[in-house]
């Protein structure tokens, strides 16, 4: 589905370009994004593919994947050369193309994995972020390499334990990224999103803020398997694709970028507002052990944005607004 046809989806691709401080210097640019078929990584090509059509931006788009097939449904056969896909896992990716722009939004991000495949999960961070470093390196020190990690880096702490094959993960990734630039010039920066949401999140996706939405939408109850009391910063996807495009653009290398809206609720009023908004319920539920498994231990992760408002960026979206678009989408995107 080619979520641009939708015209608030659209609008959002627009507001995010226009809030990107020197977006301009990406004319005809080539950029590979890994993971272009995720939750962030489709709204940055979508962010690509919009520049080309409106401000005539001359941007070749590499979007790489697990399935053509997936990236084909998602975003159509291409756009007149501009929009090339390459199919390819992270970790055994021996693609060697030429480009500007790097954007490693690959990986495992949902619960339901780090429970099932968690070694899969910390090798697509460690290896992946390897062979994405590796490409950029050989490209040439030009060659800019966004490393987009997440906020549970600067909370989590244990390591002995199943869940924190994500975190670990990223956190190895970050340090690669560090490493490479000592030791080879490598130009990466990093940034860490907080909990990003929108209407384009991949079917398989149970982060809670996914289901939420998509249940709303839907006008089915909200399912929740805990009390909901951790609290969180959220970032509408817009926002997010914003954040990390103005880290790409005016980021120091070597710095860490949190990007984050600045607003911060619970995870059971983040659920209250999408059943207002869709009109439904919640129920609360006894987590089962598969479900205590993929819960993360941090109680409050707050995302500082200051570092990225430094770069002249500044949030288009409330957690609210986000919400109530994310879930006009989703209706207009399923046939109502």
């Amino acid at each position: 589905m080619r979520y641009l046809d939708n015209e608030t989806y659209r609008g959002d691709v627009g507001t995010a370009v226009r809030n990107v401080p020197g977006f301009e210097l990406l004319k005809n640019k080539k950029i590979l994004v890994l993971g272009a078929a995720g939750l962030i990584g489709s709204f940055l090509t979508d962010c690509f593919l919009y520049a080309n059509e409106y401000f005539d931006a001359g941007i070749t788009i590499y979007a790489m994947g697990r399935s053509r097939e997936r990236l084909e449904k998602r975003f159509g056969h291409g756009c007149c050369g501009v929009l090339q896909f390459m199919e390819a896992d992270i970790t055994d990716m021996s693609a060697d193309i030429c480009v500007d722009y790097i954007i490693n939004a690959a990986g495992y991000g949902h619960p339901k994995a780090f429970r099932e495949m968690p070694a899969e999960v910390l090798l697509s961070n460690v290896i992946g972020t390897r062979n994405a470093l590796e490409m950029a390196r050989r490209n040439n020190k030009e060659c800019r390499f966004l490393c987009i990690s997440t906020g549970e880096v600067q909370e989590y702490k244990e390591h002995l334990t199943v869940r924190a094959c994500y975190p670990v993960g990223k956190m190895a990734a970050e340090t690669l990224c560090l490493s490479y630039r000592q030791e080879y010039g490598t130009d990466a920066v990093i940034a860490r999103p907080c909990h990003t949401f929108g209407a384009n999140a991949a079917a398989h996706d149970n982060r809670a803020a996914a289901q939420f939405l998509l249940a709303a939408a839907q006008g089915n109850d909200i399912e929740m398997y805990s009390t909901g009391e951790q609290q969180r910063s959220f970032s509408y996807v817009a926002d997010c694709a914003s954040g990390l495009l103005t880290v790409l653009l005016n980021g120091k290398a070597g710095l860490v970028y949190g990007i984050s809206s600045g607003e911060s609720c619970t995870i059971k009023e983040f659920a209250d507002k999408c059943a207002n908004i869709g009109k439904c319920k919640i129920k609360l539920h006894t987590p089962a052990y598969n479900e205590k498994l993929e819960a993360s231990p941090i109680n409050k992760q707050i995302v500082s944005n200051d570092d990225l408002r430094k770069l002249g960026w500044r949030p288009a979206f409330t957690i609210d607004e986000g919400i109530v678009r994310a879930i006009e989408i989703i209706r207009k995107i399923n046939g109502g």
